[in-house]
């Protein structure tokens, strides 16, 4: 069961609400899923690691329990975002999806958990071009390597906010690769956690950076992004 899940491994207790909300959001997914395909992760069990879990554990990385200001880049279905605002209800949650499926499917589970966060159906290069230096916090689980999102999601970054990047087993090969990136957007690594997720359910490497200063010119184009990475 997930609460006896996310109290072994992350030592919170989930609230009765919380449980029926975690409930509610597998069963909307599950029955989205049947004509909408967002998932291939469809039974409890993996949700409740795959998803569920998974998406909390970024909660570990850094304390969420003041009103920041969140983005979450091409959410999909809405991992991590939608569990840790579940868990987290002070965090202002923005959603930003390019593929109308997904987007409609977080209007209906907005809807369905009454739970409040925004949904913004944009490129996130595009949406960060128009919002430079607003959020408190940037993650993007699936969106791309690291280099790219780095460039997708700093530049939504406050001075002094952090990027969350959940990675897996290349991990180390994408940071090597990023380490211009890094400089050129003047982000500092603070911190990394290694995660063996339970019943041989994958890595994770999470990892925490904090932007230390704006650097303006940013993001580019998305072609000119592809064609010449940092």
């Amino acid at each position: 069961m997930l609460k006896e899940i996310i109290l072994k491994h992350l030592n919170k207790e989930l609230s009765n609400q919380e449980v029926e909300l975690f409930d509610l959001y597998y069963e909307t997914l599950v029955s989205y899923n049947e004509h909408t395909n967002l998932t291939r992760i469809t039974s409890r069990q993996d949700a409740d690691i795959k998803h569920f879990l998974d998406s909390l554990l970024l909660s570990k990385l850094y304390p969420l329990d003041q009103p920041y200001r969140l983005c979450d880049m091409g959410a999909g279905a809405g991992f991590p975002s939608i569990p840790l605002l579940i868990c987290y209800p002070n965090l202002r949650v923005v959603i930003v999806e390019s593929q109308i499926k997904r987007v409609n499917f977080l209007l209906h589970l907005k809807k369905v958990l009454n739970l409040d966060f925004e949904v913004v159906h944009e490129r996130a290069e595009v949406y960060a071009q128009n919002h430079l230096e607003t959020f408190d916090i940037v993650t993007a689980r699936a969106l791309g390597e690291l280099r790219l999102i780095l460039e997708f999601g700093v530049p939504l970054l406050k001075v002094g906010g952090y990027f969350i990047a959940p990675k897996g087993s290349k991990y180390q090969e994408e940071l090597d690769q990023a380490k211009e990136a890094l400089r050129k957007l003047h982000m500092k690594q603070i911190s990394s956690m290694e995660v063996e997720l339970p019943d041989e359910s994958g890595f994770r490497m999470n990892l925490l950076f904090q932007k230390e200063k704006h650097a303006s010119g940013y993001p580019r184009p998305y072609a000119v992004m592809i064609k010449k990475p940092l």
